[in-house]
């Protein structure tokens, strides 16, 4: 599986969710929006044995309500 990356000028970049195909921008810094999120380590984990890239905000909302029932990613 490939992932896509292209990056813009400053807003960031546009990513390619790997999970469901969706396009989001990632600025890649401390203000990214994923920067407000509570991930848990596990859906970290998940993640990083997963994909090479990030997922997008509904993906990543998922897996962390997911992992907050208990439920495996």
């Amino acid at each position: 599986m490939t992932h896509s990356i292209d990056q813009t000028a400053s807003s960031g970049n546009t990513v390619t969710c790997p999970k469901c195909g969706t396009s989001f921008t990632c600025s890649l810094s401390p203000t990214c929006w994923c920067t407000t999120k509570v991930v848990p380590v596990k859906v970290k984990e998940h993640l990083a044995e997963r994909y090479k890239t990030c997922v997008c905000s509904t993906c990543l909302d998922e897996l962390i309500v997911k992992a907050d029932s208990g439920e495996s990613a």
